[in-house]
């Protein structure tokens, strides 16, 4: 289990009025890692209130981060913005306990990042002949012709919509 020192509350310490937390931390302090896909070459964000209710306490704030991405359709680079502006979470019973979120802040961080990605709505991909990029204009192989594609006879029986 990761455990980030920012995100760790000693609740007996905290005032009536709560208290502000702000500032950065690394992806990897929540065990968030890049791939050959995602990366998080920036920290993420965050402002929380911390403010006692009962015999819990109630955590209020934001989470924003960026995230470097590969394009599902033509493997170009993609930077998103993944974030939660609305985080809140309330945890009962923990008068004169020491109260970790990191777990609770990465799964919410983790839930706004894209399932997919796309450079553009309009990304046309790569070209499945030649792999070229198909944004950037066409490629020299063109549209598979007839023989590629043993559908394409059908094209030619002049039978149209009605």
């Amino acid at each position: 289990m990761v455990s980030c020192p920012e995100f760790r509350f000693l609740v007996q310490d905290l005032p009536d009025e709560g208290i502000v937390v702000e500032g950065d931390v690394p992806f990897a302090a929540l065990d968030i890692a890049g791939d050959e896909l995602t990366s998080c070459p920036r920290p993420l964000r965050f402002g929380l209130r911390v403010s006692p209710l009962g015999d819990g306490i109630l955590v209020r704030g934001w989470l924003r981060g960026e995230v470097e991405m590969i394009c599902d359709r033509c493997l170009v680079p993609v930077t998103l913005e993944v974030a939660d502006e609305e985080v809140c979470h309330h945890l009962e019973h923990v008068v004169g306990k020491e109260i970790d979120l990191t777990e609770d802040l990465r799964e919410d961080i983790l839930l706004a990042f894209p399932q997919s990605c796309l450079c553009q709505d309009e990304c046309l991909g790569l070209c499945p002949e030649c792999g070229a990029n198909l944004n950037e204009g066409p490629c020299l192989c063109g549209p598979p012709g007839a023989e590629d594609n043993p559908w394409g006879v059908l094209d030619n029986l002049g039978l149209t919509e009605q």
